[in-house]
């Protein structure tokens, strides 16, 4: 199989073009010019989704040169080393598989043309039962060229809805570390109980909180409270997580630096915000761009319901000792910007590095005691 190019939906592959050579021959007859080979055809986007009603997995994709013939292979390894062909010479640019009766693994498609580089994709959104954004990290493209490796990072919200499919599932991705953001409160309320191999769990001490300052406590308070109010209030609640959370962010870096414990998933209870912002500082220390930074911290509200989530449509009573049953009890106009991913909550935490430190990166390194070394062991770990 021709080198697989890991990447994201979106990718640019510069093709060399092969010089023609010229056949020559011992007898005296008229020499001809060979036919240059054919230009490489570059796969430019390739977007996978999953069905989870049919449970169908929909390629599209998008070539240098329209019409351009590919083969779709499927494989269970981020590497595509065990691939298996699921069409040969297509020349449309959408492909629909359903894995049938195949035990549950992670799949991961390959679109290869007849000439150039072959790129893999998987669905960034794992296909659980009782899953809460649960996410790869995979694919994402970085300004050097290089592209995150699928398999390596996961990003979710709570756990303790995973079904047995599921565990069964998650077992084959060899998961060795599970590092939970949340309160120790949190964790006995929603605990989870990890059934898909030994692993390191990793729990933090709560952090130290003055209540009356809670940005949360402060505007709920407020009799003139408006959805903007609260809009406002997420910002500046996002920076407070860099503080809050720095300890496990920490500890985090330290697993992906020093650590065996590959591969490493992270989690909170919505999964995205205390969550959103380490993803946003592994993939900032990943070289992956700013605006696709933002794009994967954006992307929780377009793949959870987080009003369904947290019990806050229906008109079927809600257990009072349910974590989320505050919740029912405000204007859902004042609930909503909690829902939210809003790309500006995120933003206002860069810009606020980017003030304080000069980058993310000088962040990283001098709050998170991340060195040239260790960042560079993170790279050579994490990219392709």
């Amino acid at each position: 199989m021709k080198q697989i190019l890991h990447t994201s939906a979106l990718a640019l592959i510069l093709a060399l073009g092969a010089c023609a050579t010229q056949a020559v021959t011992d007898t005296p007859v008229e020499t001809a010019e060979a036919e240059a080979p054919a230009a490489d055809v570059a796969v430019e986007t390739l977007v996978v989704s999953y069905d989870e009603d049919t449970g169908t997995y929909t390629l599209d994709w998008a070539l240098s040169e329209a019409g351009a013939p590919v083969d779709i292979l499927v494989a269970s390894s981020p590497e595509g080393s065990d691939a298996q062909s699921l069409a040969v010479g297509l020349t449309e640019t959408s492909f629909t598989w359903m894995p049938g009766d195949a035990p549950a693994e992670r799949h991961y498609f390959l679109v290869d043309p007849e000439t150039g580089q072959a790129m893999i994709v998987a669905a960034r959104l794992l296909p659980l039962e009782g899953g809460r954004n649960f996410r790869d990290l995979g694919g994402y493209a970085t300004e050097d060229g290089r592209s995150v490796k699928w398999g390596e990072l996961y990003r979710s919200g709570v756990m303790n809805k995973l079904t047995e499919a599921d565990y069964e599932y998650l077992s084959s991705l060899g998961i060795g570390s599970v590092y939970d953001l949340r309160t120790s409160d949190e964790r006995t309320t929603e605990p989870t109980v990890w059934a898909a191999g030994e692993i390191d769990y990793v729990t933090f001490a709560d952090p130290e909180e003055d209540r009356d300052a809670n940005p949360l406590v402060q505007v709920f308070t407020d009799p003139e409270v408006t959805p903007a109010k609260v809009s406002a209030m997420m910002t500046q609640l996002y920076s407070g997580i860099l503080e809050q959370q720095a300890p496990a962010y920490r500890a985090m870096f330290d697993e992906l630096a020093n650590g065996e414990d590959a591969p490493m998933a992270f989690n909170c209870s919505a999964g995205k915000d205390r969550t959103g912002v380490g993803a946003a500082l592994i993939l900032s220390a990943l070289g992956v761009p700013r605006e696709t930074v933002v794009a994967d911290y954006a992307l929780s509200e377009q793949v959870v319901d987080y009003a369904k989530e947290f019990e806050l449509t229906g008109e079927e009573e809600v257990d009072p000792d349910s974590p989320y049953a505050f919740l029912r009890q405000l204007p859902p106009e004042l609930v909503m910007p909690l829902m939210r991913s809003d790309p500006a909550y995120i933003e206002a935490v860069l810009d606020g590095l980017d003030a304080e430190y000069g980058s993310t990166i000088a962040f990283i390194q001098t709050e998170l005691d991340v060195d040239d070394e260790e960042l560079a062991r993170i790279r050579a770990r994490l990219l392709d």
